[in-house]
Formats: structure tokens, C-alpha cells, sequence
């Protein structure tokens, strides 16, 4: 089996030659019973896990967030077949997992016409055992629901081979799904760019996996470096600058053991409330700017800073001074939609029978956005001057602090072993 790695470094992996020698071996109960053919060529691609530094939850209300790789990887082997069946082996199947998963490329079709997205989430969740292939074949849908390919001319067998913690908050699915869409890029020669990848990456776990995160995670994916940290502009995606540790200075990970998860009521309740407070800011403000006759007014202004609808461009000052007298400190549902409509959100939507809190949401978004471009700073100044590094490390410091205790109290989303760690 000819195996060919078309992404990544020159020196490879100890994981990606792990898996490049599983391939080369004859392993008939492993591949080939699966529709992996020995003498056919595989595609092997990879992505790297990240660690949020700052940012984190504030991705989808527009942040500056602040992001590394780490050197856990899902890795991608994909291998064309002759006819439109696909196929998902995860080397990872532990005992929750179905280990490997068929359809066809016509499942995604009825009389002809293409399936949505509801529709093809639904197929894949059907079994929680399965649930991890709307991850991987999901892009084969996006894919054509996004118009990137008319239509596959045969199938595909894709085997994938993760040692990133799956729920550890480190964004092992987005890894997955970069992976496996660099791999269908290459095999169906679609030439899509990198970020649109990260684009499309995204997609997947919003429409098919049903998880609505936001986009760093896949942008780290496909753009992050080992050497240096991605400070990335979430509106919707633009990478500002890679900037390097300061000297002797190491950014760690500590995993808690404590699940995490995009699909959590948790993390979507607090979206949603923080989309209902910028729907309740927008209808103010626009209220308040059309009836001021003066330009330039406060009003027109964050009218302005919201019309692109992140949250993040609201200042710390302007929230305090202007838009927290606006929020309420929770709202129902069937309240809010009835009042206000729909969010603008595509990921999620307001339930008409849960009560969401709103302006502390809104409030740590605001909040996390000033810290994270003061860390940033802090960081850039730390290298830049070898000696103020102590009191500029020690303002980053103070500011993960803040980060964490707002987390928790504002954003709703902390846990006692986190806390019991950061004490």
C-alpha cells in the first residue's frame, strides 16, 4: 500500500509513522475488510490539538482570542474506493465507540435533491455509539451543500488515529474534522485555502455534529504553529499576528479530567443568552440612534460597533456606561421571542421554556475580549524588555485570574477541579 503524506513537516511524527506502518502491514481484520485496498495509494493528513490561552468562549461574539498548538494530533489516512460507499474507522474505539461505520454517498439525498442539515444530523446521531462519524463524513456533506464539489465521483475509506483527550477542552473534534477535510481536498483536488477549510471544519460541528462552537478551534487547526502563539480576530477569522514566548517561558496545559463540550446545555445556554443580549442592545441602540438628530452620537456609535453583530466590539467602558442599564439580569424564552424574535445565531435558538441569565454573559464576553489584547500585550512587552519580564508575566498572570474567576461566575461555565487548581 503506497501511503503519502501530502501535509505537514518534513520530519514526521512518531503517531503519523505509527499509522503509516499499521497501513504497510497486512492487517486484513484491521483495514481491508473495511474497503482499504493493498496495492491503492492513502492520502495521510494531520492537525494539531490547541490550548486556549485567553479568549476561549468569546470566540463567537467577535474576540481577540489567544491560541497554541500542542503536539497531540488527529491524523487523517484516506483512501479513494471504486464505488459511492463511505467508510469510518477510528483506531481510538474504546468501549463507547462503534469502531467503524458505512453508508453511501446517496444517503444524503432524497429523490435527488440533497438532504439539510437537520436531516443529515439526524442520520448521524441516530446511535450514540456513532456519533463520532458526523465529525468526519460530515465534510463530505458540507462539502457538497457548500457548493465546493457538484458531486463525488466514488467514495472514500477514511481511518483516523487520534491521541488527543477527547473532552479535555483541547479541540480534539475540530482536529478531526480539519484532518479529514485536508485529506478530501487532496483526494477530489479541490484546492480550497486553508482558512476556507478551517471554514467549512467549522460548519461540520455546527450542522452535523450539532455543537456550536466557534471558529478559533479550526483556525488554529490549520494555521497554528509549534513555535509560535496565534492571536486571532473572530470576526468571523482573520489571524492578526504570531507572537513568540518571552524567553524561559512555557504556557502549560493541565487536564482536569473534567469533560468538556461544545454540546453541553451549559456552553449553549450561555450563547444564547449572550446573543439575546446583543439582540436586545441592537433593537436599543437603533432605537436610540434614529431619534438623536446629531451624528456622531454614543448611540450611533455602538449602533455602529454592533451591526456586524459581535458582541466584542462593545467597549468595557461603553458597556458599563451605556448598555449595562439595558440588560436584563435573566429572561424566559417565550418572553424574549415574543418581544424580539429569533437571534441571529445559526448555531442555536432560544427555547421558549428556559430561562436565560444575560447580562452577566454579555458582560464576560466584553470583558474577556480587553483582557485577552491585555495579555497579549503583556506577553509582547515581556519579550520585548528582558527586564520588566517579572511585573509583565506577573499582569498576565493576574488577568488568567480574572479570566478564570469570570468564567465561572459570569460566564456560568467553571468547575470546583479547575478552581481547586487554580488555587
Amino acid at each position: 500500500m503506497k501511503v503519502e503524506q501530502l501535509y505537514g513537516p518534513k520530519v514526521k511524527s512518531f503517531q503519523i509513522l505509527e499509522l503509516e506502518y499499521l497501513l504497510q502491514e497486512d492487517s486484513p481484520e484491521l483495514f481491508f475488510s473495511f474497503g482499504l485496498k493493498k496495492g491503492g495509494q492513502v492520502i495521510v493528513t494531520h492537525a494539531p490539538a490547541r490550548l486556549d490561552i485567553m479568549g476561549g468562549v468569546a470566540d463567537y461574539c467577535g474576540a481577540n482570542v489567544f491560541e497554541m498548538t500542542l503536539d497531540r494530533t488527529a491524523i487523517a489516512a484516506c483512501q479513494a474506493r471504486e464505488d459511492r460507499n463511505l467508510c469510518a474507522i477510528t483506531l481510538r474505539a474504546g468501549n463507547q465507540f462503534k469502531p467503524n461505520f458505512h453508508c453511501s454517498l446517496d444517503n444524503f439525498y432524497t429523490d435527488g435533491a440533497l438532504k439539510t442539515y437537520q436531516q443529515v444530523q439526524d442520520y448521524f446521531n441516530q446511535e450514540p455509539s456513532t456519533a463520532w462519524v458526523s465529525y468526519i463524513l460530515g465534510g463530505f456533506y458540507v462539502l457538497l451543500k457548500e457548493g465546493k464539489i457538484n458531486q463525488f465521483p466514488h467514495g472514500a475509506t477514511i481511518v483516523i488515529k487520534s491521541d488527543i483527550p477527547i473532552g479535555g477542552g483541547v479541540a480534539s473534534s475540530a482536529a478531526v474534522e480539519v484532518a479529514t477535510l485536508m485529506a478530501l481536498n487532496q483526494l477530489y483536488n479541490l484546492e480550497l485555502g486553508a482558512m476556507e477549510i478551517a471554514r467549512l471544519a467549522q460548519i461540520v460541528e455546527n450542522r452535523i455534529a450539532g455543537a456550536p462552537c466557534g471558529i478559533m478551534d479550526q483556525v488554529t487547526a490549520v494555521a497554528g504553529t509549534s513555535s509560535k502563539i496565534l492571536s486571532i480576530l473572530c470576526q468571523p477569522d482573520k489571524i492578526l499576528e504570531f507572537v513568540s514566548s518571552p524567553l524561559n517561558v512555557s504556557f502549560v496545559g493541565i487536564h482536569t479530567k473534567v469533560r468538556r463540550s461544545t454540546s453541553s446545555t451549559a456552553y449553549i445556554d450561555t450563547r444564547i443568552g449572550a446573543f439575546m443580549g446583543l439582540t436586545i442592545l441592537k433593537a436599543a441602540f437603533a432605537s436610540e440612534a434614529e431619534a438623536a438628530s446629531e451624528e456622531g452620537n454614543s448611540a450611533q456609535k455602538i449602533s455602529e460597533a454592533l451591526a456586524d453583530n459581535y458582541l466584542c466590539n462593545v467597549s468595557v467602558q461603553e458597556f458599563h456606561e451605556q448598555c449595562e442599564i439595558l440588560l436584563p439580569e435573566q429572561m424566559h424564552g417565550g418572553e424574549f421571542l415574543e418581544k424580539y424574535g429569533e437571534i441571529v445565531d445559526t448555531a442555536t435558538q432560544v427555547e421558549p421554556e428556559i430561562i436565560y441569565p444575560v447580562k452577566s454573559r454579555v458582560e464576560h464576553m466584553i470583558y474577556e475580549n480587553a483582557r485577552t489584547q491585555q495579555f497579549i500585550a503583556a506577553i509582547k512587552n515581556a519579550a520585548k524588555d528582558p527586564e520588566r519580564i517579572q511585573d509583565c508575566l506577573t499582569e498576565a498572570g493576574n488577568l488568567m485570574y480574572e479570566s478564570n474567576a469570570s468564567y465561572r461566575d459570569l460566564a456560568g461555565l467553571g468547575s470546583p477541579e479547575v478552581d481547586g487548581l487554580v488555587n
